[in-house]
């Protein structure tokens, strides 16, 4: 049988199980737009992408791909790092359609496709100056980043976004619509919180939204690299002193040849402090004060309108890049951290690079660790690096690109409790283990043993039921 003939059977399967969606095939004029995805190093060629408009679409795709042993890739925003949103030869259940948000302003309740990206969450919340804390880049899929844990611009103040989290329906393996919560399904619903994509397919979440306002301290200050270390420093310590309404994140760039920054800063090596406060404008800016003090090359931060700071790093982060990561929690020697990594700056190999680092805490570690799934509530500091580069002639560079981000994480693994789930790249199960404390592993496998005991869902950060090999 032809590949043609294949995808086409495929998608008379689906027809047949009562898939109502759009199957894109192989040689259909959408099937290049239908199979992209954010990190363009993945270059997959799916049988099928069934573009689901409902729960029982889902189930068709998952039926089909299970009947004829395929592997199923679940697409919400296509943000996965390691391109687990796609897969070769298989079937992509994507969930864009499904992508709508209401909102219940009076009861704070929000309700979520599970194909929903950001912007859709934070464009419905605002309208009444509520929002989900959720995520830095606004084309980043909702169901993606909250089942994984969730990190925001407001995480230490408001939490992460699975702290919002109050109930979910799922598409099970066995084609199952349940629906999981504190009170239903409680084991899913946990296990959902933090372990990843491997229970099921979420096409609704539903959240209970907090009241922010429309309005936030935000922006960069920019400091020269050879005050980078300097300024780290001084910004953890405006962090500790100024409590959960501080959400900082720095960030060593090259600075791009935008208009935002001044033309005698364009190529040159930066520290960036992210800034996004939460509380009163003036108050914000005088917790800031030791940083104001050590005269940044740029003060970009002002008052600012919440969905400005939710689109903030948008442009970092476009769809068709080449990017692959690494990333630790880190712990409290934050000056042995800073000093190698600015170390290692010297040296990058593109200049769309980004070494990440945030101060955790706050809200963060203030919910129990056993209450979900999400394993490293403790941690003092995420580290999270990025190298990316254009398609084109830079693609023959991928050796040194990826050598060089390797020896920053080998740089810093000294320093390293864990990893963070979302951030992981396909890496081995050893590191899908370091995600998680071995208490909450032991309950994960149970949870998969109960709801996926086939492993239908292993192209993720896979937790294989008992008696798997690891699949990651």
């Amino acid at each position: 049988m032809s590949i043609t003939e294949h995808s086409t059977s495929l998608a008379a399967d689906l027809r047949a199980e009562g898939f109502a969606g759009e199957a894109v095939l192989p040689g259909d004029a959408g099937y290049d737009a239908a199979r992209a995805i954010w990190n363009a190093i993945h270059d997959r060629r799916p049988a099928v992408v069934a573009r689901c408009t409902s729960p029982r679409d889902v189930a068709a795709a998952i039926a089909v791909a299970r009947r004829h042993d395929l592997p199923l890739a679940v697409r919400g925003g296509g943000h996965s790092i390691p391109g687990h949103s796609s897969c070769d030869g298989g079937i992509v259940a994507d969930l864009g359609p499904m992508s709508r948000v209401d909102v219940e302003p009076g009861r704070r309740h929000v309700r979520a496709g599970g194909g929903a990206l950001l912007r859709d969450l934070d464009q419905a919340t605002q309208a009444y100056g509520l929002a989900v804390p959720a995520g830095h880049v606004s084309h980043t899929g909702v169901a993606g980043l909250t089942l994984g844990g969730g990190i925001g611009w407001t995480a230490r103040s408001r939490g992460l976004t699975i702290d919002s989290l109050r109930s979910a329906q799922v598409v099970t393996a066995g084609g199952q619509v349940v629906e999981a919560s504190e009170d239903v399904n409680a084991d899913l619903f946990w296990a959902l919180r933090g372990g990843g994509g491997n229970f099921g397919v979420v096409t609704e979440l539903r959240f209970e939204a907090q009241a922010v306002g429309t309005t936030v301290l935000g922006g960069p200050l920019l400091f020269e690299l050879d005050r980078a270390v300097e300024a780290f420093m001084t910004s953890r310590a405006v962090v500790e002193a100024a409590g959960d309404e501080m959400n900082i994140y720095e960030v060593l760039i090259t600075v791009p040849p935008a208009p935002e920054f001044p033309p005698e800063l364009h190529g040159r090596r930066v520290l960036v402090v992210g800034v996004c406060w939460t509380g009163a404008p003036e108050a914000g800016r005088r917790a800031l004060g030791p940083l104001l003090a050590l005269r940044p090359a740029l003060d970009g931060v002002a008052p600012i309108p919440y969905l400005a700071q939710q689109t903030m790093l948008d442009p970092t982060a476009p769809h068709g890049l080449h990017t692959y990561s690494r990333a630790h929690w880190v712990g409290g020697d934050d000056e042995a951290v800073i000093t190698r990594a600015v170390a290692a700056f010297e040296h990058v190999t593109s200049p769309l690079a980004q070494l990440i680092f945030a101060r955790m805490g706050g809200a963060i570690e203030r919910v129990p660790a056993e209450a979900t799934a999400f394993g490293h509530r403790d941690a003092h500091g995420l580290a999270w690096l990025v190298n990316s580069w254009a398609p084109g002639p830079d693609e023959a560079r991928f050796a040194e690109h990826k050598a060089w981000l390797d020896g920053v994480a080998a740089g810093l693994a000294p320093y390293a409790t864990g990893v963070y789930v979302n951030a992981l790249e396909d890496e081995g199960p050893d590191r899908v283990r370091a995600a998680y404390r071995q208490e909450l592993w032991r309950r994960l496998v149970e949870v998969k043993d109960r709801w996926d005991p086939e492993n239908v869902f292993r192209l993720n950060q896979n937790v294989p039921p008992s008696g798997w090999a690891a699949a990651a």
